[in-house]
């Protein structure tokens, strides 16, 4: 296809902190399926790829309606693989020509489709060569401080005026240019703003209980 927007979901089997994490149960359905369902709802996307090493996350992404997961190679599941060589291999596997390609890493289950949309909206929009999704720090300048080598809070707290987090949520690249650069933090990329609550990154096990907490307060009725 050519001008498309091919989105890819990594999830390989292995994790240090959390192992298991992709395919563990949040919230009575594997992890994976929140993002698999997100990117399901998106408007924006024209394909949906699933790269994984993990047989569950397989088999989620199959019963969710998905063309089978691209199986990743052994070189490319290990904890200091590239997500960007995993990327990469994704695109080879299915082909074509695609003006932009979406990353969207298991971990962050609360996205919503939207933020995919709107994330994809501002790449065309602008003709930035990326977006990376950001949220604004959970505290404010006076929260934090620098301690010096010998354990000193500084006296003052530094200036985080205009600093975001890169929540890790949505990454929107042109192919040409990531593959070049190896990044998608990329000369020129825009941020596409996310609230906090949104934002979150599992990669502990205190992080997917909360994560978990806040997919059952939306279930209930509580704020998206």
């Amino acid at each position: 296809m050519d001008g498309g927007t091919i989105a890819v979901i990594p999830a390989r089997a292995g994790s240090e902190r959390t192992p298991g994490k992709n395919a563990r149960l949040m919230a009575g359905r594997p992890m994976v399926a929140w993002t698999l369902e997100a990117a399901l709802a998106a408007r924006s996307l024209d394909r949906i790829v699933v790269s994984t090493d993990d047989e569950a996350v397989a088999a989620t992404a199959t019963a969710m309606g998905l063309a089978p997961p691209f199986r990743r190679p052994a070189e490319l599941s290990g904890p200091q693989a590239s997500v960007v060589d995993a990327v990469e291999h994704a695109l080879e596997a299915v082909g074509g020509r695609w003006s932009l390609v979406v990353l969207l890493q298991p971990t962050s289950p609360l996205r919503l489709a939207e933020d995919i949309d709107g994330a994809v909206d501002l790449c065309r929009r602008t003709g930035a060569p990326a977006v990376l999704s950001t949220s604004p720090l959970a505290k404010p300048a006076t929260f934090h401080a620098i301690v010096d080598d010998g354990g000193r809070l500084s006296p003052e707290p530094p200036s985080l005026d205009g600093v975001h987090l890169i929540n890790g949520a949505v990454y929107v690249a042109r192919p040409g240019a990531l593959f070049s650069a190896r990044t998608f933090r990329l000369l020129g990329a825009h941020a596409f703003p996310m609230p906090v609550e949104r934002g979150w990154d599992v990669d502990t096990p205190d992080e997917f209980a909360a994560c978990e907490a806040q997919l059952r307060l939306r279930a209930a009725g509580g704020p998206k």
